[in-house]
């Protein structure tokens, strides 16, 4: 993994942290988060990545796929579980048994659904949009309460 560095984005949904190298955004952190350690501070290589970030967090449908994630250390299985996620239409659901059977695993539903809580770059690979079969949200890779507030802003009424 190449160097990692550090950017705050203040958001009304309070301050985000991002980690990135020069291969592209390697970990988001929520609002009250932080890593363990602490990263040099370098100004983000896409000006725009703030701006876009506030304008989702207000509402807005933002076109994700145009910034590069470092997905350094994923293992194949989840991060074909994540590239499969990170192609869930703003405002669409699926449940964790399509995710995995779109990550070419059918059969290994539980295994997409741990995948997901290993997500480094939520929002951006929107792990909030895979849902229990059940019709019950499930779990999240961010703070409690974040999964529901994400699908609301999206405007996802149905599960």
């Amino acid at each position: 993994m190449s160097d990692l560095y550090s950017n705050r984005i203040d958001t009304p949904k309070g301050v985000f942290l991002f980690l990135f190298s020069d291969a592209g955004i390697y970990e988001i952190y929520f609002p009250g988060s932080e890593p363990e350690k602490e990263y040099p501070h370098r100004s983000l290589p896409w000006p725009e990545l703030g701006r876009d970030f506030v304008r989702y967090l207000q509402g807005e449908i933002i076109e994700w796929s145009r910034y590069p994630l470092d997905c350094s250390g994923y293992p194949p299985f989840i991060a074909a579980v994540l590239e499969e996620v990170r192609r869930i239409p703003y405002g669409e659901v699926i449940t964790y048994r399509q995710a995995a059977e779109k990550a070419g695993s059918p059969l290994a539903w539980r295994a997409a659904g741990q995948a997901l809580k290993t997500n480094r770059h939520p929002v951006i690979v929107p792990c909030h949009r895979v849902v229990g079969s059940s019709g019950k949200l499930g779990g999240f890779s961010g703070p409690p309460g974040w999964k529901k507030m994400l699908l609301d802003l999206e405007g996802v009424t149905e599960i």
